[in-house]
C-alpha cells in the first residue's frame, strides 16, 4: 500500500464522508442506534488505502454530500472528521478521480492498536450524513 503523505491544507474539522454498506452496519446498544462497524472502516479490498470524500470539495463545487452515494442505493453516508483520522496516526490527502474531484484517501494502519486501533475509533466517532436503508433480510444473506 502506498503511504500519501498528510496534507495540511485539509483542516482538522473537515468531514471526510464514507459510504456505508448495509453489511457494514450493525445496532449498537449502549447508544441505542445503528452505527458503522469497525469492518466499514478498513483500507479498500484491492490493498488502497481507505477512500473517503472531502466534504469540503464537494460544497466548493455546490454538490449536496449524497451525490458520492449515486450508484450506491441502500447505503448510508457517515462523517469523520480530519483531526479523528490524525489522532488516529493516520494521514489525510486528496486524491481526486477523473469522476470524482474530492475523492481522498486516509493512510496508515487501521488495525493496530487493539481496541484502540483506528477503525474502530472511526466507527464510534462516526456521524451519519445519510441514514442507511433499514436492513432486510437480503443484507445478511438470508
Amino acid at each position: 500500500m502506498e503511504h500519501f503523505p498528510d496534507d495540511p491544507s485539509i483542516t482538522n474539522e473537515s468531514d471526510l464522508l464514507r459510504r456505508i454498506p448495509p453489511y457494514h452496519i450493525v445496532m449498537d446498544n449502549n447508544l441505542g442506534a445503528r452505527r458503522p462497524s469497525s469492518a466499514a472502516f478498513e483500507d479498500d479490498d484491492d490493498g488502497e488505502p481507505m477512500s473517503v470524500y472531502l466534504a469540503p470539495t464537494l460544497a466548493a463545487e455546490g454538490r449536496a454530500a449524497d451525490t458520492v452515494l449515486a450508484g450506491h442505493a441502500g447505503f448510508g453516508l457517515a462523517a469523520i472528521t480530519a483531526g479523528l483520522a490524525r489522532e488516529k496516526a493516520q494521514t489525510v490527502h486528496p486524491d481526486p478521480l477523473p469522476q470524482e474531484s474530492s475523492h481522498t484517501v486516509v493512510c496508515g494502519d487501521k488495525r493496530a492498536g487493539g481496541k484502540k486501533c483506528a477503525k474502530k475509533g472511526f466507527a464510534l466517532g462516526a456521524r451519519w450524513i445519510v441514514e442507511p436503508s433499514p436492513p432486510r433480510a437480503s443484507d445478511f444473506g438470508a
